[in-house]
């Protein structure tokens, strides 16, 4: 059970009093997440643990329920891309995020997940490989010239003009 923003007061050797906040725990990290500042009397160190209280409970934890595909939506809304970038952006999240990481919790992607991934781009770009030799990825048409053609090289293939 997750509990809410709670401090307290200490006074240090030097006179001084220090304040401490307890915000919580960071989802991603595990750590404990606290605010901690030093005043010079005590009345001031109330005044800022009250601002310090108010701070932690203010602060969102991120929804430990957003997926990989979620947060990329959300992301390509807000990011002020260019056309050209934001369409080449938008074919890698759909070919290749999308499919590898899309389905899993943000809060579950983890160091391993991302190196098998990597691994796998590296060897080839396409998700949907299996590894097999000689297997060819990209349709790209022959443009070597035909030497029993017997147009010219600038000769368009058919006119409807009527020029020609």
């Amino acid at each position: 059970m997750a509990r809410g923003p709670a401090g307290h007061i200490e006074q240090l050797p030097s006179g001084s009093w220090r304040v401490k906040v307890y915000a919580g725990t960071d989802p991603l990290t595990g750590r404990e997440i606290r605010f901690r500042k030093t005043c010079k009397t005590e009345r001031a160190a109330q005044i800022e643990l009250g601002r310090l209280l108010e701070q932690a409970s203010a602060g969102r934890q991120p929804d430990s329920g957003v997926t990989v595909a979620q947060l990329l939506d959300q992301y390509v809304s807000t990011a002020g891309w260019d056309v050209s970038t934001r369409e080449s952006n938008l074919g890698y999240i759909r070919r290749t995020f999308n499919p590898a990481l899309g389905s899993l919790q943000v809060r579950k992607v983890r160091g391993p997940i991302l190196d098998t991934l990597y691994a796998r781009l590296l060897r080839c770009g396409n998700l949907a490989c299996t590894g097999k030799p000689f297997t060819e990825h990209r349709n790209i048409p022959d443009l070597r010239p035909d030497p029993l053609d017997r147009r010219v090289e600038w000769e368009p293939l058919s006119c409807t003009c009527g020029w020609w």
